[in-house]
This record gives structure tokens, sequence and C-alpha cells, in this order.
């Protein structure tokens, strides 16, 4: 089972990179990072230390033209509420930490739907402050990927 959730996990990110530079405008405004090529940390801090590390994003994107974090996407094979909701604050966190001026948005993406996601969705976006929170079903946000505004 871990193995095929590993399989899972890079091949969706990887999905969702090709989606994204499949449209011209975002390749020619973002940079897109996987986490699949290098490492990512948040807060992104020069010579980070292991200690500072709040959050460990699964893809970033990032404007080209002033390198500030656009979307942060989080891709979760299993559901658990506490991971769900560590996942949110952490990043928030994070973002607070590095004094951005635009809040990015942080998409949260379940492989399955399951009780109460509209509940803790609405429950955590009433504690970030410092990011657009949105958690959707994989499925369901491939197919509003292409109407997405970016």
């Amino acid at each position: 089972m871990a193995f095929y959730l590993g399989i899972w996990h890079k091949d969706y990110l990887n999905k969702l990179e090709e989606k994204l530079l499949a449209n011209s405008e975002v390749r020619k405004k973002y940079e897109i990072i996987n986490s699949n090529s290098r490492r990512l940390y948040l807060p992104q801090w020069k010579g980070i230390k292991r200690r500072e590390i709040l959050s460990n994003p699964d893809v970033l994107v990032v404007k080209k033209e002033n390198n500030d974090i656009a979307y942060i996407f989080e891709v979760e094979y299993v559901v658990n509420y506490k991971k769900i909701v560590g996942i949110a604050l952490l990043t928030d966190m994070a973002i607070m930490k590095m004094h951005v001026e635009n809040k990015p948005k942080l998409f949260l993406l379940t492989r399955t739907t399951f009780p109460n996601s509209e509940f803790i969705e609405k429950e955590i976006k009433k504690y970030v402050k410092n990011t657009e929170f949105a958690l959707r079903k994989c499925e369901d946000f491939e197919s509003a990927l292409d109407s997405l505004v970016i």
C-alpha cells in the first residue's frame, strides 16, 4: 500500500505540473516548482535550517516578475482531519514569517472526499490569515483547473 501511495502522489504531482504548464499564460507568468524535482521549504529563506521549516509543500507556483508565491499545492492521499488542519495552519504560519505582500492561495487536494469536508474547510478559513485556503478533491479540482484564473 505504501508503495502505491508514493507512486500515486508522484504521478499526480507530475500530472498537475503538466496541466499547469499546458496553459501558455501560466508558462509566461509563473514558474512551477514540483517537489518531485527538488525539496520545497516554507518559509523560503537562504540558508534555512531544518528547525525553521514549517511546511514542505508539494507544488509552488511562483510569479516570475517578483518571485512571490502565488499558489501552494498540497496533495494528500490519506485524509486525516489533524493532518489537513495542521498543513493549513503551518503553511499559514510559514507565509506569515516570510512577510509576503500578497496572500498566496493554498489548495489542499485530497484523493477522496470525506465526511465534513465542507465544515472543515469553512472552519480553517476562519483561522488562516496569510493564505487563502481551499480544500478540494483531486478529480474535482482537475476539471476546474482549466477555468482557474491564474
